[in-house]
């Protein structure tokens, strides 16, 4: 695991090393929980939580109702200023209602050199330059190297619900990568045992690092992560959060280069929840 977080680091700066901040997209409701007909859903990309400081872009959302049924919703259905997107979601109907947005990201490609994998990226290398020991140039491949690629995908998500809790669209369990609620995240209490199992093509995923990132009224630069979680064996993630209060929970996840076939992905989950008190 920690060699695939390490090329998925070293792919990712090749991108964007000129990249002064990084901001990442989230979404959230105003109210995770109402009794009115319909809800303002926010959306944009964050350096500090919650605080939405570039539009969303690129996203496809759609939405899950109570009955079961999926919207597609288009890139008209949000208003957009320079700093946020928002939708209105009708939620005249009681129950849960899931609003989900993805976007394909970059690609990379990786070579198997010596029976590791390494970074692969064109060009020649330079003559003056010391060489990364997990990059390997084009040029310098073998015949028949196996090259895999690992195409990104961004997954955010939340959830509403309108008077009453309702399983529907919180269990419903997409193709590739999910997170299946065994807890629902509107009835999250502070203190309360919470479980959540993250599924890869629905089979649990062992071992795998989530970060919890709480709203905060300090705008320093400084890491946000309140606590790292683990998941076990099964691929549940337990834990409990000890103050009411608007969260986030992020996963970075690269299926393994032992994965069968030659087209990998990368998946970067965000979901926006609250906690309230007992």
């Amino acid at each position: 695991m920690n060699l695939v977080r390490n090329l998925s680091l070293i792919s990712s700066s090749l991108v964007i090393a000129s990249a002064a901040q990084a901001h990442y997209p989230y979404v959230a409701p105003l109210s995770y929980q109402t009794f009115n007909n319909h809800s303002a859903i926010i959306s944009g990309f964050y350096d500090n939580p919650f605080v939405a400081e570039i539009a969303i872009k690129n996203f496809k959302f759609h939405v899950h109702t109570p009955a079961g049924q999926k919207i597609e919703l288009k890139d008209t259905d949000w208003a957009k200023t320079q700093t946020l997107s928002s939708y209105s979601l009708e939620n005249k109907v009681d129950g849960t209602y899931r609003i989900r947005g993805e976007k394909t990201g970059s690609m990379s490609s990786f070579a198997q050199v010596n029976k590791e994998w390494k970074a692969l990226i064109g060009g020649q290398p330079a003559a003056d330059k010391a060489i990364s020991p997990n990059v390997v140039y084009r040029s310098q491949l073998a015949k028949n190297t196996k090259i895999k690629t690992v195409q990104t995908q961004e997954i955010i998500e939340t959830f509403v619900s309108r008077r009453v809790i309702l399983s529907v669209a919180a269990s419903y369990v997409h193709d590739g990568f999910d997170v299946q609620f065994i807890t629902h995240p509107n009835v999250i209490q502070v203190n309360q045992p919470i479980q959540f199992k993250v599924l890869d093509n629905q089979k649990g995923i062992e071992g795998l690092s989530a970060e919890i990132l709480m709203q905060t009224t300090d705008y320093s630069r400084d890491t946000k992560v309140l606590k790292t979680v683990t998941t076990d064996e099964q691929g549940i993630l337990n834990f409990s959060l000890l103050e009411k209060g608007q969260y986030l929970l992020k996963i970075d996840y690269q299926q393994p280069f032992d994965h069968k076939g030659n087209e990998l992905k990368r998946y970067k989950y965000t979901l926006s929840f609250n906690v309230i008190a007992k």
